[in-house]
């Protein structure tokens, strides 16, 4: 069992801020099963590990495109 430090553990929970709320689940129990039954896993290897999981299995969307029609108020100088 990875036992993470304060670093690592918000380091992950800033990864699964733009995710999809049903992926940060999904992205944590692939996480943990990844990590299998390590002791120790460093910093840098944990940010490519999350990220890979991250894209591969597809669980960020980006935003739609917004739409620029012109609608906003123009400001005068």
């Amino acid at each position: 069992m990875v036992c993470f430090t304060d670093n690592q553990l918000t380091e992950i929970f800033r990864l699964t801020k733009p995710l999809a709320l049903a992926n940060r689940d999904r992205f944590l129990q692939i996480l943990a099963a990844e990590l299998g039954d390590r002791s120790d896993v460093g910093d840098g290897e944990l940010y490519r590990i999350a990220r890979g999981i991250i894209a591969d299995h597809n669980l960020f969307q980006a935003p739609p495109a917004f739409v620029t029609g012109g609608t906003g108020r123009r400001r005068s100088a």
